[in-house]
């Protein structure tokens, strides 16, 4: 039987980004994230990581080098092309980042209306990822009556109500408590078993130890290792 070769899902080459006057925040930083892949991303304060996750998302550009998501240079987008790009590419950050005016099912059905889904789609699909995150009675609750772990579950459930092959998760438990903190983990490894690719960036030493995923370490804006391991943060 013919071995199957894994393509990238996200290549990173050479990439680099200096911030005046002369601050190296990432130096020559290259990896490869496959389909179905769970890495943590971990390193010390000012490694690099929040950098490198502007980066991945275009909030910012590199100084030089390259970004292919899916095979497209992500770094030659236009303006005008990065919003649809955010749309295939799941995005959770440690501030939740929700819309405190709109209920649970509200804050997930905009991501769905700004990438004009029909409304038909959205009654349909909303609920199905609301109960997946396990908030299904919770919908009509606004923000501000959540839980913290419940908060971080409907920013989660926003994030792939689009089918992304590709979730970024800055920090996910970084306001959480131990046992909250955990339940989000799970809930990302049950997202990651049903297909899509999962980059963890996170300082919690004792979640990245239990995953025993591959890590990929961030030193002084470089690469140090990356590996199916656990380390010392």
């Amino acid at each position: 039987m013919e071995k199957k070769i894994l393509k990238p899902i996200v290549k990173v080459k050479n990439l680099a980004k200096i911030y005046p006057p002369n601050v190296n925040a990432l130096l020559n930083v290259n990896f490869d994230l496959y389909d179905g892949e769970f890495v943590c991303l971990i390193g010390p304060s000012g490694s690099g990581k929040s950098t490198l996750i502007k980066l991945l998302i275009c909030e910012e550009r590199p100084t030089r080098g390259h970004i292919y998501v899916a095979g497209r240079d992500i770094t030659t987008l236009r303006n005008k092309e990065v919003p649809y790009y955010r749309r295939r590419v799941g995005v959770v950050f440690q501030d939740f980042k929700l819309l405190p005016k709109l209920t649970v099912y509200e804050n997930v059905a905009f991501a769905l209306e700004v990438a004009d889904a029909t409304p038909a789609e959205i009654k349909k699909r909303v609920p199905f990822i609301l109960e997946l995150v396990g908030l299904k009675d919770r919908m009509k609750h606004f923000p501000n009556t959540l839980s913290g772990g419940e908060r971080q579950r409907t920013a989660i459930a926003r994030a792939i109500v689009n089918g992304p092959k590709l979730l970024i998760a800055d920090e996910p438990t970084g306001n959480l408590d131990p046992k909250t903190s955990w339940e989000i983990i799970k809930l990302l490894l049950e997202i990651n078993q049903r297909g899509t690719m999962i980059l963890l960036a996170t300082h919690a030493k004792e979640i990245v130890d239990k995953l025993n995923r591959r890590v990929i370490v961030l030193e002084s804006g470089q690469v140090a290792s990356s590996q199916q391991k656990t380390y010392n943060l």
